[in-house]
C-alpha cells in the first residue's frame, strides 16, 4: 500500500518519486500545449525539470534538517502530487524558478532557531528573497516571513530586523543599477506594478475546482487536528509550526493577488500545505485512513487531465 511503501526515507523511493514527477511533467506539457518540441525548446522544458528535481531535493533537506515531520517521505510525496494537481504549475517557468530560490530561503528561515551564524542566515534568507522578487515580484511579500520567524524563535533585536532588509534590498540595488547604466529603468519600475487580478473565475473549472476544494478541505482538517496537539508540546516543532503557519497565510496572500489566476500560483502554498498535512497523517493509528487520502490525492492527480 502507498502509505506503507513511503513510510521510510529511502535512495529508492525518492528516485520513484523523480520518476513520477517526470511522468506529470511529461503528460502536462502535452495536454497543455498539445505538441511535441524538439531542440532548443526541449532543452530549455528538460532543463527546468531538472530544476524541480533540485527543488524536490531541497524540499526534503529542509523537512529533514529542521525535523518538520518524522522520518518518512508523506510530505515529499504530497508535493509530487500536488504538483502533479495542478498542471500549469509544472509549466510557470518564473513561478518554479521563484519557489525554487524561495526554498533557498526557507531552509535559512528554518534553521534560525538553532542559534548559529543567525546573522548570516537573516542575509541570506532577505538576498534569496530579493532574488525571487527579481523572477516574480510578489515574492516579496516573504520578506515578512523573516520578521516573523525572528520574533518566533526570539531573536528580536534591531540588529536581526535590520539585517534582511539589508539582504533584500541588495540583489534589487543591484539589478536597478544595472538597469539605470543601461538607460532601462522601466523593468525596475515594473517590478512594483502587481497589476492585481482578483477574477477567480478560473477556479470554477471542475479540473482547478476538485483540487483546490480537496486541498483546502484537508489542509484546515489537518490545522484543526494537529495544532492544538503541537502547541501543547514545548518543543522546537512548536515554534516551526508556527512559522509554517505564517508561511501558508503569505502564501495564500501571494495566490489572492497573483495577476494570473490559472492554477500556477498555487505553486506557493504545496511547500506548506504538504508538511502540514503530513503531520496530520503521521498522527493518524490507521493505516487505512493514510492510505485513502494518499490515493485521494492520486486519483485527483490523474483525474484532472480528463476534466
Amino acid at each position: 500500500m502507498i502509505a506503507n511503501f513511503f513510510s521510510k526515507s529511502k535512495p529508492v523511493h525518492i528516485f520513484n518519486l523523480v520518476v513520477l514527477l517526470f511522468l506529470y511533467y511529461t503528460i502536462s506539457f502535452i495536454f497543455i500545449n498539445n505538441e511535441v518540441v524538439l531542440g532548443w525548446v526541449f532543452a530549455k522544458n528538460i532543463s527546468f525539470f531538472l530544476l524541480q528535481i533540485i527543488g524536490l531535493i531541497v524540499v526534503n533537506f529542509i523537512i529533514n534538517k529542521n525535523n518538520l515531520t518524522h522520518d518518512n517521505l508523506y510530505a515529499l510525496l504530497l508535493f509530487v502530487l500536488l504538483l502533479g494537481s495542478f498542471p500549469e504549475a509544472l509549466l510557470a517557468n518564473k513561478i518554479v524558478l521563484s519557489n525554487l530560490v524561495l526554498l533557498i530561503s526557507y531552509r535559512k528561515i528554518y534553521s534560525i532557531k538553532s542559534g548559529h551564524n543567525t546573522t548570516r542566515k537573516l542575509f541570506d534568507a532577505g538576498f534569496w528573497i530579493g532574488i525571487a522578487t527579481l523572477i516574480y515580484p510578489l515574492s516579496i511579500f516573504y520578506i515578512a516571513l523573516v520578521f516573523v520567524a525572528v520574533i518566533i524563535y526570539e531573536k528580536s533585536y534591531f540588529k536581526n530586523l535590520l539585517i534582511p532588509v539589508i539582504g533584500l534590498a541588495t540583489p534589487l540595488f543591484l539589478f536597478f543599477t544595472y538597469v539605470f547604466y543601461f538607460d532601462k529603468l522601466e523593468l525596475f519600475l515594473n517590478l512594483f506594478q502587481y497589476n492585481l487580478n482578483f477574477d477567480f473565475s478560473a477556479y470554477n473549472m471542475l479540473s482547478n475546482l476538485l483540487p483546490i476544494t480537496f486541498l483546502i478541505t484537508i489542509t484546515l482538517w489537518s490545522l484543526v487536528v494537529v495544532t492544538p496537539k503541537i502547541i501543547l508540546v514545548s518543543n522546537t516543532l512548536r515554534m516551526s509550526w508556527n512559522v509554517l503557519i505564517n508561511q501558508l497565510l503569505i502564501a495564500t496572500v501571494v495566490v489572492i493577488l497573483s495577476p494570473n489566476k490559472n492554477g500556477s500560483e498555487l505553486f506557493f502554498v504545496i511547500f506548506p500545505c504538504a508538511i502540514i498535512i503530513t503531520n496530520f497523517l503521521q498522527k493518524s493509528p490507521s493505516s487505512n485512513f493514510k492510505n485513502l487520502i494518499l490515493y485521494l490525492f492520486l486519483l485527483i492527480s490523474i483525474s484532472v487531465y480528463f476534466l
